[in-house]
């Protein structure tokens, strides 16, 4: 089965927002063993929005993440999680490839592109791919990696690493990548977002 990557979205407690080391150290104890499956975490908050949260979780595939959801360990940590949301989480799970030195970036764009009524995959695509090709080159970018979302094949998920916010409006403000987005703005809604995230290791909790 292909790679997985877990993104959730949410509004965030008070008390995560003012000290989220605490809470994520406490969710932390809860899985003192390795959790099998997943590889890597990125944590973060919106930029637009600092009092929503991304938590990034990339697994090896969608089913381990299902396993591990059936699992005590999993049950423990819920109570602990429950105290970071303000609001119910979003999941959504993508097939991404090389997205790891994206999350890494100084500032990583968060957007999807979902199909409008009547239009279709075969016309998306194409310009998905063209967007693609278009951005290496692009001042002050990381890189980008799209997918379709699982179990939701009218909606195409991108991540981008930029180095500010800025940068990313500077690059689509105008030229081709201004006219490859307009296009997309005809067979799709567009939503955006950015965020800063940091590789959850032990060295996030002292940050």
């Amino acid at each position: 089965m292909p790679p997985a990557t877990q993104i959730m979205h949410f509004k965030t407690s008070s008390s995560y927002l003012q000290d989220p080391s605490q809470l994520i150290s406490e969710l932390a104890s809860k899985n003192s063993a390795k959790i099998e499956g997943l590889s890597k975490i990125f944590l973060g908050f919106e930029t637009e929005d600092p009092t929503n949260a991304f938590w990034v979780f990339e697994w090896t595939s969608k089913s381990a993440h299902e396993t591990y959801h059936e699992t005590d360990t999993f049950k423990a940590t819920q109570a602990v999680a429950r105290q970071a949301f303000a609001s119910r989480p979003t999941h959504t799970f993508v097939g991404l490839s090389n997205a790891r030195g994206i999350f890494s970036a100084p500032v990583t764009e968060f957007v999807t592109f979902t199909l409008n009524s009547g239009a279709s995959m075969d016309t998306l695509q194409p310009l998905v791919k063209k967007l693609q090709a278009k951005l290496p080159g692009t001042p002050k970018f990381y890189g980008s990696s799209w997918a379709p979302v699982m179990d939701k094949p009218n909606v195409v998920h991108g991540v981008l690493g930029w180095e500010s916010a800025k940068a990313h409006w500077d690059a689509v403000s105008s030229g081709p990548l201004k006219e490859i987005i307009d296009e997309v703005k005809k067979v799709a809604d567009i939503w955006l977002v950015h965020a800063v995230l940091k590789q959850y290791n032990e060295d996030i909790l002292k940050s």
